[in-house]
C-alpha cells in the first residue's frame, strides 16, 4: 500500500470534516436552505461562508496543519456519542449566528462586513471546538465517573 502524500491527506481531511459538519450541521443548513433566494447577500450567502470556513478549518486541525485555539490536545475531536451531542449543538449554533447576524449586519453596515463576520465565526468555531470538547467531555466523564 502506498501512503498519501501532503495533499491527499489533505482532501481526506476535507472529505471528513464536510461530512462531520454538514451532516450534524443539517438542522440549520435545511432551514437556509428555504430560505428566501431573491438576495445575493442573505442567510445563504453567510451560512455558506461559515459552512466552508468550518469545514476548512477543521481539516487544518485535522491534518495538524494548524494548532487548535486554547488547548494543548492537537488533531480533531473524537467521534463519541457524547461529542455527537455537543455537534449538533455546536454546529447548528455556529451556523445559524453566522447567518442570521450576517444578515442583520448587512442590513446596517455592508455586506462585505457581514461576509467578514461569517468568515470570522466559521474560523473562530472550528479553532474553539476542540478546546469544548475536551471540556464538555471532561464534564461528562466526571458525571459518569460519579455515577
Amino acid at each position: 500500500m502506498d501512503e498519501k502524500d501532503g495533499v491527499g491527506v489533505f482532501l481526506d481531511d476535507v472529505a471528513y470534516t464536510f461530512g462531520d459538519v454538514s451532516a450534524l450541521g443539517l438542522p440549520v443548513l435545511s432551514v437556509l436552505l428555504m430560505a428566501d433566494a431573491s438576495e445575493w447577500f442573505g442567510l445563504k450567502a453567510f451560512g455558506l461562508v461559515a459552512w466552508l470556513t468550518m469545514v476548512g478549518g477543521a481539516a487544518l486541525i485535522r491534518g495538524g496543519w494548524v494548532s487548535p485555539l486554547a488547548t494543548d490536545a492537537l488533531g480533531w475531536v473524537a467521534m463519541t456519542p457524547w461529542l455527537v451531542a455537543l455537534r449538533l449543538v455546536y454546529y447548528n449554533a455556529t451556523l445559524a449566528l453566522a447567518a442570521y447576524g450576517g444578515r442583520a449586519l448587512a442590513g446596517r453596515w455592508s455586506p462585505l462586513a457581514a461576509a467578514g463576520f461569517a468568515l470570522v465565526v466559521g474560523a473562530l468555531s472550528a479553532a474553539l471546538f476542540p478546546r469544548a470538547g475536551d471540556s464538555f467531555y471532561g464534564v461528562v466523564g466526571e458525571r459518569q465517573a460519579d455515577q
